[in-house]
């Protein structure tokens, strides 16, 4: 018999996405900007990326496996993307309710948290540590007389691992007995800042 027994729930819902800056990370250490919310999350794809495996063949078999470090691409399809949130973001200027483009606008990085509701009434609750968008696709339709289709907004996000601590991603189960933080796990970024100096924040 198993000495230990996993039972999964599926989810149901997804809500209380957030956002923070990474005004710092490097080989000193990282910090994280004050959180951002955004209302109206409808769903949100995790996707590794570059996943494939290196294997080696040795004496006419498999001898080795190198699994590199994948890249994770996130698309979270929202009610409305709004403009200031846009231009945080993708580093656009923002100024008197208008956001301009530029050639040269850099996006900055940012961590992504948010929360998905299991058939139990439990969640999970997941940060994205190092995120960086990507231009997003907008569609604007009419209406065809009583006809109405909804448009959304996608943004679409590469996270990648921090510099200071190779660190990609943290999940936690809110009914695993081993956790404890639910409560305000999604209040900031997890692991808060952290120092060469001072050691990794909790």
């Amino acid at each position: 018999m198993p000495k230990k027994s996993y039972k999964g729930k599926s989810t149901i819902g997804v809500k209380n996405l957030v956002f923070a800056p990474l005004t710092k990370d490097d080989e000193t250490g990282y910090t994280y900007g004050d959180l951002v919310k955004a209302e109206g999350t409808i769903e949100v794809t995790i996707t590794p990326q570059n996943t494939d495996l290196d294997v080696q063949y040795a004496d006419d078999v498999e001898y080795d496996v190198i699994a590199q470090d994948p890249e994770i691409e996130v698309s979270v399809d929202m009610a409305s993307l709004p403009v200031q949130l846009q231009a945080e973001i993708h580093g656009h200027e923002y100024k008197d309710g208008v956001m301009v483009e530029k050639a040269g606008d850099t996006p900055s990085y940012y961590a992504m948290g948010f929360k998905a509701e299991k058939t139990d009434g439990s969640y999970r609750f997941v940060w994205l540590l190092k995120c960086r968008a990507k231009p997003g696709t907008e569609t604007y339709r009419t209406k065809e007389g009583r006809d109405i289709t909804r448009q959304t907004n996608n943004a679409t996000f590469t996270a990648i691992k921090r510099t200071f601590d190779g660190k990609v991603r943290a999940v936690a189960d809110e009914s695993d007995e081993d956790f404890t933080g639910s409560a305000n796990f999604l209040d900031t970024v997890y692991g808060g800042s952290s120092s060469a100096d001072s050691g990794e924040g909790e």
